[in-house]
């Protein structure tokens, strides 16, 4: 029974084995897709229920006093949550997972995780102009890589197991498997790799079905029939995706400049955002909350041209604002509001410069929001298949390649901008995307390049064991007390050289003081990547690691050198 617990462990956490990262991604999955149903719950919950109104997205039902004792309760419970925070207890959100996937191999911490669940719900149900997209991306890539954590995954299966959490997250937010996982491929894996594949579609399905039995099938928003009416669109369509780029460049500038108030503390910060969201909803409080059913209206072109910019603008100045103090709620949603705002109103004004035209503006909102989203979230692709997720429309791929495209090129190369989540993160100053050299290593399991041909021996050997030692052939012999390495051929020279003593014994032979090309040594996991090994190589100044099975360093189970990744890195397939 011991044994096939261990070989089981083994499987799912200590090998390449796809087998076992795949049903490990379904259940991470299915636990991620339920965590974010119960936020989704305790967002709902207040709202309908206490205040009893018909859709929590619905704020504009409640009486402002009520709006705005929510807005102020709401703002000065998360300022007094996180002053008293650890400031390590308050990194939240994608910018978060994309630090942690960066820097730390995906492990995200069980604290941040509930910082963010609780903080996001207080966010959106007191009616902060937010989203709750972001905060699920957290809950889903940390639910999954606690997951992962408990299971002792090597580095490498742990990237893609919280890549997996996040996809679930995507797919049970919009109902979009195929987005989520585009998503978190694009987005937070900053790759597309095959062995990923399988098990971030595995958790994005079971994202799915758990928000499609909790929730029903209907996705997030109510797509009406559409199509192009003719080819003579596409001049207008290329218009969209040029205004739809400088918004999202707007946006984008918009989040930089905010960034100044990030010297105050927070009570000020978030205290004027607070306020100001509050002073804005007292003319538009449909701008309160995720802003869904506007969004839907807006789809159904039932929302006036007037309102609709004035939407775009304070949607515009509030999320930028709350994306740029760190405000603990997402910044997707408000993007696909934005870009409805935007698709709305070039849908009208179309209607309204050629009124004999039967133009559909429900067509063109959905054009703002891929726009909006592939252009602000660098995910051009993820972008354009939620587009045809939530239409079931295949009309949509050509005209919305064209949006997102268009939008996407004048954000990245006209105004030589990044993604707002690197924006978010400093510039580059703290985070900085990984090169094709790095995320080939950082993919790839130590052992590939691991050798196990050693022998673990003490500092002072009998003449009989070091002969013992020499049959088996190692190429090397490690002492572990002193964290080194010594080739076999000294200790061969050694017993050549070694004179019995009067009763005909051989002294023992000290490996330490013995000639010999001794090489320094320090110890790494199993669960390490290449990238690991050569970071802790370059850290400690040398050419040579031992790989041990546990975090303990209780058993050896090879050698890696600098040199043996290098020649992995060059004449491996993968490496190529």
């Amino acid at each position: 029974m011991k044994f096939l617990r261990q070989h089981w462990q083994n499987l799912i956490s200590l090998s390449d084995n796809q087998i076992g990262l795949a049903l490990l991604a379904l259940l991470a999955g299915i636990a991620s897709a339920l965590v974010i149903s119960l936020f989704r719950l305790a967002i709902e919950w207040p709202l309908t229920g206490i205040f009893a109104i018909d859709n929590a997205d619905q704020f504009e039902a409640l009486s402002e006093n009520s709006r705005l004792l929510l807005l102020l309760g709401g703002g000065a419970a998360l300022i007094a949550l996180f002053h008293y925070l650890r400031p390590e207890r308050r990194g939240v959100g994608v910018t978060h997972v994309m630090q942690r996937m960066e820097l730390h191999q995906g492990y995200l911490p069980l604290g941040n995780l509930v910082t963010q669940w609780v903080a996001a719900v207080i966010a959106i149900v007191s009616g902060h102009s937010v989203g709750r997209e972001g905060p699920a991306v957290h809950l889903g890539a940390g639910t999954a890589s606690q997951i992962g954590q408990s299971a002792g995954l090597a580095h490498h299966r742990l990237r893609i197991l919280a890549g997996a959490g996040v996809a679930s997250a995507i797919s049970a937010s919009f109902n979009t498997p195929m987005a989520g996982v585009i998503f978190a491929m694009e987005v937070v894996l900053l790759e597309y790799n095959i062995r990923g594949f399988v098990p971030i579609i595995l958790a994005s399905v079971a994202g799915a079905i758990v928000s499609e039995a909790l929730f029903g099938a209907e996705t997030a928003f109510a797509v009406p029939a559409f199509d192009m009416r003719s080819l003579a669109e596409i001049p207008y369509i290329l218009a969209l995706g040029v205004i739809g780029g400088l918004v999202a460049t707007a946006f984008i500038y918009l989040v930089k400049g905010f960034q100044k108030l990030n010297r105050f503390p927070i009570w000020f910060k978030w205290g004027a955002l607070t306020l100001t969201t509050a002073a804005i909803s007292l003319m538009f409080p449909q701008l309160l909350g995720i802003g869904y059913d506007t969004v839907n209206a807006t789809l159904a072109g039932e929302v006036v041209m007037g309102t609709l910019l004035a939407l775009l603008l304070g949607k515009l100045l509030l999320s930028s604002w709350a994306a740029a103090v760190s405000f603990p709620a997402g910044l997707i949603g408000p993007t696909l509001f934005i870009g409805a705002a935007l698709g709305g109103l070039m849908g009208q004004l179309s209607a309204w410069l050629l009124p004999e035209y039967p133009v559909s503006i429900g067509f063109y909102t959905l054009l703002g929001m891929g726009a909006l989203m592939g252009a602000v979230l660098r995910a051009p692709l993820a972008a354009l298949v939620a587009l045809l997720e939530l239409t079931a429309n295949p009309n949509i791929i050509m005209p919305g390649m064209l949006a997102i495209v268009i939008a996407s090129l004048v954000v990245s190369e006209v105004f030589r901008l990044p993604s707002v989540f690197e924006v978010q993160l400093g510039g580059g100053h703290n985070y900085q995307l990984p090169d094709p050299v790095q995320q080939m290593l950082r993919n790839t399991w130590v052992a590939a390049a691991m050798s196990q041909s050693f022998v673990v021996a003490p500092r002072s050997v009998s003449v009989e064991t070091a002969g013992f030692m020499l049959q088996r052939e190692p190429d090397w012999l490690l002492l572990e007390d002193e964290k080194v390495i010594v080739p076999p051929a000294a200790i061969a020279e050694a017993l050549e050289i070694s004179e019995a003593d009067d009763d005909g014994r051989h002294p023992d032979v000290d490996l330490i003081a013995i000639p010999a090309d001794r090489q320094q040594v320090e110890f790494i996991s199993l669960k390490a990547n290449m990238q690991d090994a050569l970071d802790l190589m370059e850290q400690h100044h040398i050419q040579w690691l031992a790989v041990y099975r546990d975090d303990q360093y209780s058993r050896c189970v090879g050698l890696v050198s600098q040199t043996m990744i290098e020649h992995f890195y060059h004449y491996h397939p993968r490496g190529r």
